[in-house]
């Protein structure tokens, strides 16, 4: 089983700050548009962040509760009742960033959703509460906690279905950034998805997504860029692969992927999720 999508279009966001190409553009909200409705107007309690000082992470978490409620989600770091659902962060370096790992939890203690997000500020201007790095860093992750927030959301307590638990490996072959942001990148459209994307491999139905990128040597200012991923048991086994190729401006992935690793993972997932798909078809045997 196998699953393709072609012409990625990379190059157009490597030219500067552009419009994002479609088909994406069309799928972003409005800003300010009211795009979450909790369940049973369940409200979002966020709890002081992991891995910071006692102030920074009471900052943080009023950051992130900022950022829910700007986006429509009945969030705050102050207060929470019995039906509230619970973000816990936990923050630790990444690279010359930081970065933080969010998880939701209902009032029975249940996982119900993760998100993960990163910015490209120190750790000690966070502990210092610098209110630009609290702020970029809630913001990197609110809009996928949001979308998880929505009425589609699978209901407290409620277990996820076979196969929806992942591990999304670091990307092989890739220049630059790329090994971590096109895995960073995967983790949250999984998320968006519904998946629950686990920090490694866990026991039993647990899939992985492997990344690999290959990239020609340049001809004529281009480099011909083909990105596979592939979906595999956790004995190693191979379900299926969905493949990506595009020309890009010579050089203009060494170093930083920026947006580009957003849109490839947002590209790749709707075959990575028909591969799950099928695959519970094959062992329900629907």
């Amino acid at each position: 089983m196998s699953g393709r999508i072609s012409s990625l279009a990379l190059a157009l966001l490597l030219a500067g700050c552009q419009p994002l190409p479609h088909p994406f553009e069309d799928d972003r909200p409005a800003p300010r548009a009211p795009i979450v409705s909790l369940l049973d107007t369940t409200s979002v309690a966020v709890a002081p962040v992991a891995g910071l000082g006692p102030e920074a992470s009471e900052q943080l978490a009023g950051a992130m509760a900022d950022a829910l409620q700007g986006l429509d989600v009945l969030a705050s770091a102050q207060s929470a009742s019995r039906g509230s659902v619970s973000l816990r962060g936990t923050a630790h370096a990444a690279g010359a960033g930081v970065s933080i790992d969010w998880q939701l939890v209902d009032p029975k203690g249940q996982s119900v959703g993760q998100a993960t997000g990163s910015a490209p500020v120190g750790l000690d201007a966070v502990n210092r509460g610098d209110a630009g790095a609290l702020s970029a860093l809630a913001s990197a992750a609110a809009p996928a906690l949001a979308k998880l927030l929505q009425d589609d959301m699978p209901p407290p307590g409620k277990p996820m279905p076979s196969f929806r638990e992942v591990v999304v490996l670091p990307v092989a072959g890739a220049p630059g950034d790329g090994r971590d942001a096109l895995k960073l990148a995967m983790s949250a459209a999984l998320t968006l998805a519904k998946l629950t994307v686990l920090p490694e491999q866990g026991k039993g139905d647990t899939l992985s997504v492997s990344g690999t990128v290959k990239i020609d040597r340049p001809q004529n200012g281009q480099q011909h860029i083909a990105i596979t991923w592939a979906l595999l048991q956790a004995d190693g086994s191979q379900l299926g692969v969905v493949s990506q190729e595009n020309a890009v401006p010579q050089g203009s992935l060494d170093r930083h992927w920026g947006e580009v690793a957003n849109l490839v993972a947002e590209a790749a997932t709707p075959g990575i999720l028909a591969l799950i798909q099928k695959a519970e078809q094959v062992r329900s045997g629907s």
